[in-house]
């Protein structure tokens, strides 16, 4: 490829990266705006009577970001999490809970001594305030973990998590379930149009990277064919193309890498879009190969 060639290469890879940046800072904004409007609920809830052993016996069934609250007084409240982490928390100041007993994430209301929080006679530091925003559905709400405020005898519990009813109905069959509905308090700009947009901003960056992968192996190839009549074996030059693409291919990434780290730094939210950009990276690496083999097939090897 020519140095213009390498530049334009480069720019849309780099394109469909920040791209993919852009639209997981999208998405889990628009996750943690949901979870705000549906009172701290990100999966599918249900209310069930069970003990906190006995889920937790079971939290192999259940998928990452699974837990399960129970009320001990008027917007208090203490959460376990069964399986993985909870990230989908709406902050606007600190960070969410690490898993470790005694902390508590507060709204904008709630008074505190310091770092300091007293419920029910014991103390929790205060790691997060509750809510996108100070003025916020949660500014009145504590959340605190601790598993010794749950009940040893069956308590109603809330549970929430992906396909969390599905999985707890398999685990305690015949048990009572109640699904909590929120089909009429979901708002419908979060809930329908945003994934929408997502969708359609995860379809761009794909065509982008198709297409910088296509116009990659068509300029591979137009040098590589030149090459070939001096006497390089097709193998070598292909070789030698792929390398160019993975460098490219490999800045970028790094690139949009650094960038979602410098959101995580200085934002609240949890942005993890590694996947996606490898996947990115990957597309434009596949289709420009497959582009110039095909295109070096009709040489006289």
């Amino acid at each position: 490829m020519t140095k213009r060639q390498l530049t334009v290469t480069a720019g849309l890879v780099l394109l469909a990266m920040l791209l993919t940046v852009l639209i997981g800072v999208f998405d889990a904004r628009r996750r943690v705006v949901a979870v705000e409007g549906n009172d701290l609920r990100a999966g599918q809830s249900a209310w069930v009577t069970a003990t906190l052993d006995e889920l937790r016996r079971a939290r192999s069934a259940f998928e990452p970001g699974t837990k399960v609250f129970v009320d001990l007084e008027e917007n208090v409240r203490a959460v376990a999490v069964l399986s993985g982490r909870w990230t989908d928390v709406p902050l606007h100041d600190g960070h969410s809970l690490s898993g470790r007993p005694g902390e508590a994430v507060v709204g904008s209301d709630i008074t505190v001594r310091g770092d300091d929080l007293a419920v029910g006679g014991k103390t929790y530091t205060v790691v997060g305030r509750l809510g996108v925003r100070a003025d916020s559905l949660l500014s009145d709400d504590v959340v605190i973990a601790d598993p010794s405020r749950f009940s040893a005898s069956a308590q109603r519990l809330l549970l929430d998590g992906p396909n969390s009813v599905h999985h707890y109905s398999a685990q305690f069959p015949g048990r009572s379930v109640e699904i909590i509905d929120d089909g009429t308090n979901r708002r419908t700009n979060v809930d329908a149009v945003s994934p929408v947009l997502v969708a359609l901003g995860a379809l761009v960056v794909v065509l982008i990277a198709v297409v910088a992968g296509l116009q990659a192996g068509r300029w591979e190839l137009r040098t590589a064919a030149v090459r070939f009549t001096t006497g390089f074996r097709p193998l070598n030059t292909l070789r030698s193309a792929a390398a160019r693409v993975a460098v490219i291919g490999t800045a970028a990434c790094t690139t949009a890498l650094a960038g979602a780290a410098v959101v995580r730094q200085t934002t609240t939210l949890d942005l993890d879009v590694t996947a996606a950009v490898v996947a990115v990276g990957s597309v434009v690496f596949a289709v420009s190969v497959a582009s110039f083999w095909q295109g070096s097939r009709r040489w006289n090897c």
